[in-house]
């Protein structure tokens, strides 16, 4: 009950916050399938994309996020009450990925951001394989989300600007039938090309000619 209450006051606080100081160009919400298991799958350069993907999602999203930011005993509470999880990187961890295809079997969406980390320089970096490879182990549908703007929310005095954010949601797909972790890089590459093209040219990085 306290962690529904904090998630209700938390998340009109977020909105509030970016209601005023930014403005936001959203197309495509139509494309999110309203039931069903789905992997929303983001690029990454600041805070701000993984909450702007909290408000806009029209469902119960369940977030992936580095095991760093649970270290702090009320973080951690806020940001489980805020339906985030930690990812041990740079190792197995069975218990994670049992737990998010436990969100996917529940018909949840579950938000991963590829590039595993934030971009330093608003562009596209060489992303892990872990949204492949949830795809495959669980058959969901890829929902790609190109998200641009959020790089002009750094420095001193930058919400005085009120800058547009722009949040592009693409149609969902499938990935083929993988045959092993050669098909799986294949597959990255294939989920952050949808990304690519939901972003303008010069923010493509590593995928800007869908490498």
């Amino acid at each position: 009950m306290l962690s529904r209450l904090f998630f209700a006051i938390s998340k009109f606080a977020v909105r509030s916050f970016f209601f005023l100081t930014t403005r936001w160009h959203i197309t495509g919400r139509g494309n999110i399938p309203r039931t069903g298991p789905v992997i929303v799958v983001s690029n990454h350069m600041t805070f701000a994309e993984p909450c702007i993907v909290c408000l806009t999602m029209k469902r119960e999203t369940k977030f992936a996020t580095k095991e760093g930011f649970f270290r702090h005993p009320f973080i951690r509470w806020g940001m489980t009450s805020y339906g985030t999880f930690p990812v041990y990187q740079g190792k197995a961890d069975r218990a994670t990925l049992r737990k998010m295809e436990d969100y996917l079997k529940q018909g949840l969406a579950l938000a991963i951001f590829p590039e595993g980390t934030r971009s330093q320089n608003a562009s596209l970096i060489p992303a892990l394989n872990g949204a492949a490879l949830m795809a495959h182990r669980t058959g969901a549908l890829l929902m790609p989300v190109g998200i641009y703007g959020t790089e002009k929310m750094r420095g001193t005095g930058w919400f005085l600007k009120r800058p547009v954010i722009h949040i592009h949601y693409g149609k969902p797909f499938d990935l083929p039938r993988s045959k092993g972790k050669q098909d799986r890089d294949a597959d990255t590459r294939l989920i952050m090309s949808r990304i690519a093209e939901l972003l303008p040219p010069g923010y493509r990085g590593a995928y800007g000619d869908n490498k």
